[in-house]
Formats: structure tokens, C-alpha cells, sequence
């Protein structure tokens, strides 16, 4: 019998929206059955049937329980406890992914990591994933990016892009949010799941 893969994906401070759960529902390896789906998702948004109305609220939430750091320690927990073959982070979800892949903890592990406008990544770049990871980056007010890409390059184990879009293009409950630039998104997430190259 075919190993099921697994995909874990790690929302940004949105939580696990209806949008973001219909458009994964939507990729063929999900709709088929091929591949699993699990989703993390910050606490501020697990006991809440509302979507946050905008970026301030969501992210005021998210500090309230515990930021980056709380939400880092339940990444690495789903992480290990499933060992995923994929995973996805969207903004604090991929700054999760960052240091919990960084962590003794994932050492023994394999997998394909892509993560998008992570730019909490800037407060530990001297971590290194284990995992071979893909950093979609986009345009940012309070950090230089490509200072950041510099930095980050000098790891084999990180490849980069950067799209001239605003935080949170992929996800239609952020201000940033660019429905062209994400349907694009979603159709070379798609190609990654399917050969591991973005």
C-alpha cells in the first residue's frame, strides 16, 4: 500500500479561515485523498466561530495568547507528533515552521517546507532548518527584504523568491490581500505539492 503524505499547514494569526480551509480543499492531492491534511492554527483563533475584520484586531489577539513564542511551542508539538512529509506557513505560521524545523527535535526528520511572507523569520535568522525550505517573500514596510534574502542565502538549505506584493496577498481577510497574485499563489502551490519545487 502507497504511503498517505501528509500535509501540515500553519496559519498566520487568521487562524484556520472557511476561505483558507475551501481553497485547500480545492487542490487535487486534498480533493483525492492522496494527501492529509492537518491545520494549526494560533490560540486566539480556536475558540472563536468569527473571522477577525482586519490585521490590528487579529494581531492584538495573537499577542494576548502568547505570540510567537506560544504558538511556536504548537507548531513543534503538531510537527512532531504527526512528522508531516509538507509544510505550509503563512506569516506567523511560517515563522513557527522556521524555528520549530530549526529545533533537535526535527534533526532526525525529512520533508518540504514552503513558507510565505514570514517576516517574523528576521528575528532568528541565525537558525537553519533542517528541512530543505522555500521562503516566498513580498514587500514590507518595517524591514528591509532583501537584506533579510542576503542573509538567509547563505544556507543551502534555503531557497527564495520575492513578489512584489503586499503582506498577506494570499489571504482575502488581510488588507494586503491580491486576488490574482493569489490564485497564481495557489496554482504553483499545486506544482510544489505535487514535485517539491515552487
Amino acid at each position: 500500500m502507497q504511503h498517505k503524505r501528509h500535509l501540515l499547514v500553519a496559519t498566520d494569526i487568521f487562524g484556520a479561515t472557511p476561505a483558507l480551509r475551501e481553497t485547500l480543499a480545492t487542490l487535487p492531492e486534498i480533493l483525492s485523498g492522496q494527501l492529509q491534511l492537518t491545520l494549526c492554527q494560533p490560540d486566539s483563533c480556536v475558540n472563536t466561530s468569527t473571522v477577525f475584520t482586519d490585521d490590528h484586531l487579529a494581531y492584538q489577539a495573537f499577542l494576548q495568547q502568547g505570540g510567537l513564542e506560544r504558538y511556536q511551542q504548537q507548531v513543534l508539538q503538531t510537527l512532531t507528533a504527526l512528522q508531516p512529509d509538507l509544510v505550509l506557513g503563512f506569516s506567523a505560521g511560517a515563522a513557527a515552521l522556521w524555528c520549530s524545523l530549526s529545533s533537535a527535535d526535527c534533526a532526525d526528520s525529512t520533508g518540504q517546507a514552503l513558507f510565505c511572507y514570514g517576516g517574523q523569520i528576521r528575528q532568528h535568522r541565525e537558525l537553519t532548518p533542517h528541512w530543505p525550505v522555500t521562503c516566498l517573500w513580498s514587500d514590507e514596510s518595517h524591514f528591509d527584504v532583501m537584506a533579510l534574502q542576503q542573509q538567509l542565502g547563505h544556507s543551502g538549505n534555503v531557497r527564495q523568491q520575492h513578489w512584489p506584493q503586499r503582506h498577506g496577498f494570499i489571504n482575502p481577510h488581510s488588507t494586503g490581500y491580491d486576488a490574482t497574485a493569489a490564485a497564481v499563489f495557489w496554482q504553483r502551490c499545486q506544482h510544489w505539492i505535487q514535485s517539491g519545487d515552487f
